[in-house]
C-alpha cells in the first residue's frame, strides 16, 4: 500500500509545501503511526500493522493533529510577526482549532484562534485573515476604523476577501472540510 486511497497529499500552501502522503505495513505496530519525512523528502507515510489496516477515520484524526501542530508551529509565530512588523499589538494567546465557520477568530481576552484550514490557503490570502484578526486586538468591531486599518496593513484586502468567499470549497480537501460534509 504505497498511498492511500482517500488522501494522497496536504496541499499547504500558506507554507508553501505540498506534501506527499502515503503508507506502509510494518511488523510489531499496535497503532498507526504518522511519520514526517521532511526537511528530506516532502511526505509524511502512515505506519501500520501488517495485519490492521487503519481506518480512513483513524488516518484523519492523525493528520489533522499533524496540521494542528503545523498550525501552531508555524502560523501562530507568523501571527505574532505580522503584529510587530505591522506595529499592532499581540494577541494575548494563540489557539488553534479546526472551526467549522470561521478561518479565525479573537475573543474579548485577546486569544487569537487559528483554523488548521489556514494552511490550505495561499499564503497571501492566509496572511490575509491572520491581518484581520490582528485589526480586531486594536478594534473589536468592523468599524471604518478597523477597515481603514486592515486596509492600511493589507492593500489587497478587498481582494483577498473576495477569495475567502469560495476559499472553502477552491482550497479546502473534502475530507477536512467541515462545509462539504
Amino acid at each position: 500500500m504505497d498511498a492511500l486511497p482517500y488522501i494522497d497529499r496536504l496541499p499547504l500552501r500558506a507554507l508553501g509545501e505540498d506534501l506527499a502522503v502515503d503508507a506502509a505495513p510494518t511488523l510489531h505496530l499496535s497503532r498507526p503511526r504518522l511519520l514526517d519525512h521532511r526537511p528530506a523528502a516532502p511526505r509524511l507515510t502512515v505506519l501500520f500493522s501488517e495485519s490492521a489496516p487503519p481506518a480512513r477515520a483513524e488516518v484523519e484524526a492523525m493528520l489533522e493533529e499533524f496540521l494542528r501542530a503545523e498550525t501552531a508551529r508555524r502560523l501562530a509565530p507568523r501571527l505574532m510577526a505580522l503584529a510587530d512588523r505591522a506595529g499592532v499589538p499581540r494577541p494575548s494567546a494563540v489557539r488553534v482549532a479546526r472551526q467549522k465557520t470561521r478561518w479565525a477568530s479573537r475573543s474579548s481576552s485577546g486569544t487569537v484562534s487559528l483554523s488548521v484550514l489556514l494552511l490550505f490557503l495561499p499564503a497571501p490570502v492566509a496572511d490575509h485573515v491572520l491581518l484581520h484578526e490582528l485589526c480586531h486586538v486594536v478594534h473589536m468591531d468592523h468599524s471604518p476604523a478597523f477597515h481603514a486599518l486592515l486596509a492600511r496593513l493589507d492593500p489587497l484586502a478587498r481582494a483577498h476577501d473576495a477569495a475567502l468567499r469560495t476559499a472553502d470549497r477552491d482550497y479546502v480537501p473534502r475530507w477536512i472540510n467541515p462545509r462539504s460534509r
